[in-house]
């Protein structure tokens, strides 16, 4: 697997414990472990943020720690049995963690497959997790930088859309707790992603279902919706009291002097810069755009709450002071919404496949469509290949240096000082002050 790992993570056993990952992981060693949430270790520095008595705690949630936990205890109970170091650092939490995250990536891809059979045919839905899988970032994200939250946020995404699907055709209270643990989860990780309960409102919902039919039929199920927001509220709980102990507030905001600047939206940047734009490095998120057109016809209200909702994403992700969101591969922050955009990809691949009229280039335009999927995840592929070593750099990335290393998997002499030259290191503390933010 240390094909598809960076460069600065090969043949190093305890490099994932650094950055964002090692601020969500430390709750578990300093609680377990140390016994004391004391996470003041080289490791962890670049994640921490100093309060005012003095402590130093993470900007994450445990949201993160709460799905390594099986992980950690698998790696705690492997450390105990080869005689390794009990720190939660050593070979076993980091081969368990590593290898767990692959696992929560790649189990999403499968509930996703369950959710899309309930539409689609096994051949469109096969197409679709192609596109999705070896056409994405998700790709870098489950066999990379898995340890990261976008994969594990796919997976509750599409256990979200499962289990919704399911509650609609029966309502249980084991469904509902389920659905809001599913919420509570997401939410924490990223407050943001509150965005996902607009898709329950929309799921399983068709043109032979009025929206005002769906409303009355929720509001009939009251005590189990109730259910849902209590066990999401449930799931923060924990946070709510960390905060209190360590801050004083039961409601925190953990990232000072990081905002968003409302007025000033980075869109053009977010989708088309070289720096890290979302369709240069993902261009096969455009099917989902075009799937847009062929999913009205058979559920409009789904297809409408979807573009709102990635629309608004992109808005507020593009005011975010840090727009391409730091180091990585491509539009991070759009990783996880892969799971509901897989839809109208699946609505684009059924018409071409399955609905198209039989015109006379019909079989011109369906090997257009594969030769097109084809050349995408092709070029995904290769490119994080390329970013993997270090053809395409985490933060600096240029038009020139973009094209200087287009298709090139090695670089020598002249070539490599060229590239770096090209280069284009951000201004971290301009943009935080929101000047330049167009860089």
């Amino acid at each position: 697997m240390d094909l598809w790992r960076p460069w600065h993570l090969m043949n190093k056993e305890d490099n994932q414990f650094v950055w964002d990952v090692a601020g969500y992981y430390s709750y578990l060693p300093s609680e377990f472990i140390i016994k004391d949430y004391k996470p003041n270790g080289q490791r962890f520095q670049n994640f921490l943020i100093d309060l005012p008595n003095g402590e130093k705690i993470t900007k994450g949630t445990y949201g993160m720690a709460l799905l390594y936990s099986p992980l950690f205890a698998l790696g705690y109970k492997i450390a105990i049995n080869e005689h390794k170091p009990l720190d939660g650092f050593s070979e076993p939490f980091a081969i368990t963690l590593h290898w767990g995250s692959i696992l929560y990536g790649l189990l999403g891809l499968l509930l996703l497959r369950n959710f899309l059979v309930k539409y689609y045919s096994e051949k469109v839905t096969a197409i679709t997790l192609a596109v999705v899988f070896f056409g994405t970032n998700l790709f870098f994200y489950v066999l990379s930088l898995s340890e990261m939250t976008h994969g594990y946020l796919f997976f509750l995404y599409a256990a979200f859309l499962l289990v919704t699907h399911h509650w609609y055709n029966k309502p249980t209270y084991s469904k509902s707790f389920l659905l809001g643990l599913i919420t509570g989860i997401i939410t924490l990780i990223r407050p943001t992603e509150i965005l996902v309960c607009v898709l329950f409102l929309v799921i399983n919902l068709n043109k032979d279902i009025k929206f005002a039919d769906r409303i009355k039929f929720i509001l009939g199920q009251y005590k189990k919706i109730i259910a849902i927001a209590l066990v999401a509220l449930a799931v923060w709980i924990p946070q709510f009291l960390f905060w209190k102990q360590h801050t004083g507030q039961y409601l925190f905001f953990s990232y000072p002097g990081e905002h968003f600047f409302w007025s000033d939206p980075q869109i053009i940047n977010i989708l088309f810069s070289y720096r890290k734009g979302w369709f240069v490095y993902t261009p096969l998120i455009s099917l989902a755009f075009i799937g847009m057109f062929f999913l009205q016809k058979k559920q409009r209200i789904l297809r409408n709450t979807i573009l709102v909702i990635t629309l608004f994403n992109i808005y507020m992700l593009s005011c975010w002071w840090d727009w391409f969101f730091g180091g990585g591969f491509g539009g991070r922050a759009f990783v996880q919404h892969y799971a509901y955009l897989a839809i109208p990809i699946a609505s684009l691949g059924e018409y071409v496949l399955e609905l198209i009229p039989p015109i006379r280039f019909k079989q011109t335009i369906q090997v257009l469509f594969f030769i097109l999927i084809f050349a995408g995840i092709n070029l995904n592929i290769g490119q994080t290949y390329q970013y993997n070593n270090y053809l395409i750099h985490f933060n600096s990335m240029t038009k020139e240096s973009y094209w200087h290393n287009f298709g090139r998997y090695k670089m020598y002499g002249i070539h490599e000082g060229k590239y770096w030259q090209m280069l284009s290191e951000p201004d971290y503390k301009k943009l935080q002050s929101g000047e330049d933010r167009d860089q």
